[in-house]
């Protein structure tokens, strides 16, 4: 798993999750989460809107996320779809939980800028 950074919006309780360095080629929007992919579509970025919402229906313990320490991520490929596999800690638990996102085989022309 890779160390992402993070910067959390508490005014707007949203999440935004980077790597460092890396630069967009284009993003989807899945519900709350906005995925930013690279030139060769790997994932360098996540805005998670509404994120205490979000991580409290897919997280089985409630880590409140302005305490977050560590946020890794995995992505596992298998056939049409991309697992995004996350573990965040806020020093005292670590959780891990998986969103299941259809694999991006092409570049749409709506994401080109």
């Amino acid at each position: 798993m890779e160390k992402f950074n993070f910067d959390y919006d508490l005014e707007n309780d949203d999440l935004f999750i980077y790597l460092v360095g890396k630069k967009s080629e284009g993003a989807i929007e899945l519900g709350n989460f906005i995925l930013d992919f690279d030139s060769a579509g790997d994932l360098v970025a996540m805005q998670i809107l509404n994120v205490s919402e979000v991580l409290s229906k897919i997280l089985s313990k409630i880590i409140e996320v302005s305490k977050l320490k560590e946020i890794k991520i995995n992505i596992i490929n298998f056939r049409n779809m991309d697992a995004i596999k996350f573990c965040v800690s806020d020093g005292k638990y670590e959780e891990t939980a998986n969103i299941l996102i259809p694999h991006i085989k092409e570049k749409s022309p709506v994401l080109k800028y």
